[in-house]
């Protein structure tokens, strides 16, 4: 089952963020930092945070952060965590996030910035399957 994210989730998805930044020997990531991103992520209708859920354990989340663009009247969101633990949850989620974005016609192009070795292929194909588009490095849907 997938649903939005609530306070209640905070743990489960800052304990996914804490093990994603494991991947990048030089980070020392900013626990308090991350704890507060993902507070604003659950309480502003401006961002994107849904979990999936399996007997009652959180199983994965997408957090979406949304900026103003620097070019134009509309705003960017990024794909910021894609987790999934069990099968399938990470399609549900984002398939969730795509419709969250068709339906926010102020966001101009989300993006999913792999900058890392460590993100799935199988991943990365699904969201070009989904739609969005290789440019360069990064991943993005026009809305």
């Amino acid at each position: 089952m997938i649903r939005p994210a609530t306070l209640a989730d905070i743990n489960a998805i800052f304990d996914m963020a804490i093990d994603q930044t494991a991947m990048y020997s030089d980070l020392t990531a900013d626990r308090e930092k991350i704890r507060r991103g993902i507070t604003q992520a659950i309480s502003a209708a401006k961002h994107f945070c849904w979990v999936s859920e399996q007997d009652g354990q959180i199983t994965g989340t997408l957090v979406g952060l949304s900026s103003d663009n620097l070019w134009a009247d509309r705003q960017n969101c990024i794909v910021a965590l894609w987790v999934s633990r069990a099968a399938s949850s990470g399609v549900w989620l984002m398939k969730e996030f795509l419709k969250w974005v068709d339906s926010r016609r102020i966001i101009r192009v989300a993006g999913i910035v792999p900058d890392t070795d460590e993100i799935s292929l199988r991943s990365l194909r699904l969201a070009e399957l989904l739609g969005f588009r290789k440019h360069g490095g990064v991943y993005l849907l026009y809305n």
